[in-house]
């Protein structure tokens, strides 16, 4: 990092140090040529890509790591990344990758078959000396239909499934699937989440956990080294608090700000205010086993769905910026979105009268609703369940509201609770992260189908869809599947919302991708 790098780094760090509040009240750190400041919700919780668990530090993590695949930048497109090429089989069992060569990890360690080989094999095989006493929540999805991985040659690697599977090539972009350096898996074990060694277009220079992570550009990176030399990453939990912090030039780029702001952003010839269409979900998941509260009761479930006033959270408190949800997939999954399926519209009269006949005349109380103080794509957490808590007491059900740091909820989130909310920005745009992940009973906790929903039947749709490459089948197995899924009602369906990126003027090349990435070795800074 050069000297101008680091000065600024370090008069961010004593800012930030010094007033955890975020007060901003010292101005002078607008972005230069060499480094920008990002603003996140929420801190990174770790720099290891298969225990991540939310979007705040998937943001960080992106830039260090790669997989074999990656998405077009703006899209969910794939396109070659660490792999030049791949050939499928035509029974869709055998995936053969052509590397790419002369790529180094930031240790220094040759990538190369081998080493996305141990990448792999660490997290399904428990004798696997990098293993560990680390939980692979992702692996049942990611690597589940990988029968056998072999390595051709030293830029060959062969992958052989079980079964055909119509999302592998979109899951191979996914965190999970991140190569990691064989070298320092084997140096730090479970501590690899901080030391991080992957291929990526930036390297991490500095993480001081609560305060910021800082980023240098990598100089021998196959795609040449990005033209901003510095990004640093810094938590700033009040949406308020980013506002300001973009508007005064503290911070160069920030992500849901209040939504009251948007139109005084819009006139602000400082900063460009960009929304975008994505494939986010937002839900308050159910826990469909338990009975006290009565949510193992679908009457009840669909008697809260009615009580909750959505409308009113999308046009009053989100400002309009997203859409009513009725089921689990957005309306950007085009027509795999069952548009057709059962309406929970607000009804507290059709609510009271669900928990009458499900034996609950009075409704009920004993139950904890689980909210982050901010989060990935959370929109506006507190206020939101201040109104879902406050429709839900109107018909009788009596819900107190625990809030949480956000490190601390996604442990709580895993751990069937009662109620809780969620925010689903889908990394790639294959249903199947949405369908499977959240639905399939293969991922009860600590997997993300955090109400424990167990449908046979939509198992075994969601199942079927994964493990088959038509485009049609799979379609008629998702839209029965969101039907089942809108009956048995584990979720408050809330809503779809749109992306709300904020950053400098002087920031420019900068595209809104609908995996809500912030990607930046494209971009460059300008006085």
């Amino acid at each position: 990092m050069n000297i101008k790098g680091k000065s600024r780094s370090a008069m961010i760090g004593a800012l930030f140090a010094s007033a955890m509040a975020f007060s901003m009240a010292t101005t002078g750190f607008a972005g230069d040529n060499n480094t920008v400041v990002i603003g996140l919700q929420a801190e990174p919780v770790t720099f290891d890509p298969t225990q991540i668990a939310d979007l705040n530090t998937t943001l960080v993590v992106h830039r260090l790591y790669e997989g074999l695949v990656g998405i077009k930048y703006g899209t969910y497109d794939l396109e070659p990344r660490l792999a030049e090429s791949w050939e499928i089989s035509d029974d869709g069992l055998v995936y053969t990758f052509k590397l790419r060569a002369g790529v180094k990890f930031h240790d220094g360690t040759d990538f190369n078959a081998d080493a996305v080989k141990f990448s792999w094999e660490r997290q399904r095989d428990d004798t696997h000396p990098a293993h560990g006493e680390l939980t692979y929540r992702g692996v049942n999805s990611y690597l589940g239909p990988v029968d056998t991985i072999e390595v051709v040659d030293d830029l060959t690697i062969r992958i052989t499934l079980s079964a055909p599977s119509g999302p592998f090539l979109a899951r191979v972009t996914g965190m999970t699937m991140r190569i990691i350096s064989p070298t320092a898996l084997l140096k730090h074990g479970d501590d690899i989440g901080q030391f991080p060694a992957g291929t990526g277009p930036y390297m991490l220079d500095e993480w001081e956990p609560g305060i910021r992570a800082t980023l240098s550009a990598n100089p021998d990176y196959w795609g040449g080294a990005p033209e901003i030399s510095n990004l640093i990453y810094v938590p700033i939990v009040e949406p308020a608090a980013r506002l300001s912090a973009i508007t005064t030039g503290e911070i160069d780029l920030t992500i849901d700000v209040p939504f009251d702001s948007l139109a005084d952003l819009e006139a602000n010839p400082d900063v460009v205010l960009k929304q975008g269409a994505s494939a986010h979900v937002w839900f308050v998941a159910l826990n469909t086993q338990i009975s006290d509260p009565p949510f193992d009761n679908v009457l009840v479930r669909r008697a809260m769905n009615y009580a909750v006033d959505k409308e009113s959270i999308v046009n009053d408190i989100l400002q309009g910026t997203a859409v009513v949800s009725t089921g689990p997939l957005s309306p950007g999954y085009g027509d795999m979105r069952n548009a057709n399926v059962k309406q929970y519209p607000y009804d507290p009269e059709k609510a009271r009268e669900l928990l009458v006949e499900a034996g609950h005349p009075g409704g009920f109380g004993n139950c904890e609703f689980l909210v982050p103080e901010s989060g990935s794509g959370m929109q506006a957490p507190v206020e939101m369940g201040t109104l879902i808590q406050a429709n839900l007491a109107a018909v009788g059900i009596d819900c107190s509201i625990k809030t949480m740091e956000w490190g601390a909820y996604l442990t709580a989130y895993r751990e069937n609770p009662q109620m809780a909310q969620m925010s689903w920005n889908p990394p790639i745009g294959d249903p199947d992260i949405v369908m499977n992940n959240l639905f399939n009973s293969s991922n009860f906790p600590p997997g993300w189908n955090a109400g424990s929903y167990k449908n046979e039947e939509v198992d075994r749709l969601v199942t079927g869809a994964s493990q088959n490459a038509d485009p049609a089948i799979r379609r008629d197995f998702y839209l029965k599947a969101q039907e089942l899924i809108v009956e048995d009602a584990p979720w408050i369906f809330v809503n779809h919302g749109s992306q709300i990126i904020v950053h400098s003027a002087k920031l420019k090349g900068f595209l809104v991708s609908p995996n809500f990435d912030l990607i930046l070795e494209n971009s460059t800074f300008e006085d």
